[in-house]
């Protein structure tokens, strides 16, 4: 079951980065990003996409590990 969880998740991520790659190479469409602060120049629409996952992965991930530095319970086995 391990073994099937782990081939769904490299399979999962392999589609993510053919959509990414993909995404890259048809829409060469530039876009400006105007925040409050701070205004990004003329970039690929892909590329900002990129970027904006990337945070969002690096985020969710430190506040999952920050939340899992808090926890006063011991997690239970799963059954495999």
């Amino acid at each position: 079951m391990r073994l099937l969880k782990r081939l769904v998740t490299l399979v999962w991520t392999g589609a993510l980065l053919v959509i990414g790659c993909v995404l890259y190479l048809v829409n060469p469409d530039t876009v400006t990003v105007d925040l409050v602060w701070l205004e990004i120049p003329e970039t690929s629409l892909s590329v900002i996409l990129f970027v904006t996952f990337f945070i969002g992965v690096i985020t969710g991930n430190t506040i999952f590990f920050i939340a899992s530095l808090f926890r006063t319970t011991k997690p239970r086995p799963l059954n495999d």
